[in-house]
């Protein structure tokens, strides 16, 4: 197998031809021997959508650059409140390594991390001397 690259972005995920929602994606693609092109990654989406769609036959995704992909779900369960899902994807994929590595120029849609939530004037202000963190591990 060799590794063709990734693509990412958003587009209108399907379910029996039905627009459910908009979703971002995340997939890499793999060239099996004979050009047999494979690929899997993940989706993203609300989770009240997610659990809508999650398991079923008669999924796709129709992407902002125009590809209809067939998605397959990778996991058995859905635990609460998730907001992505791995997924095996079969269609309209990209041919060429040059199609996977350059990709979709849309942004994938993410939750914003919980980690590193402080204020801007927190964030401007400068990182603490080694003097500084001392002094608050020892205080």
């Amino acid at each position: 197998m060799q590794y063709l690259g990734r693509i990412s972005g958003s587009g209108w995920l399907k379910r029996d031809g039905e627009a459910v929602a908009r979703a971002s994606y995340d997939f890499e693609g793999f060239s099996r021997q004979g050009g047999t092109v494979v690929s899997s990654g993940e989706i993203s989406l609300s989770p009240s959508d997610l659990k809508i769609v999650f398991g079923r036959l008669g999924v796709q995704l129709l992407t902002d650059d125009g590809r209809l992909l067939d998605l397959r779900f990778s996991s058995k369960e859905l635990r609460h409140a998730e907001d992505s899902a791995p997924v095996e994807v079969s269609g309209d994929l990209p041919g060429s390594p040059a199609e996977w590595r350059g990709g979709s120029t849309a942004d994938v849609a993410r939750p914003a991390p919980t980690q590193n939530l402080r204020p801007a004037s927190a964030r401007s202000e400068k990182p603490p001397s080694n003097a500084q963190r001392q002094r608050r591990v020892s205080a």
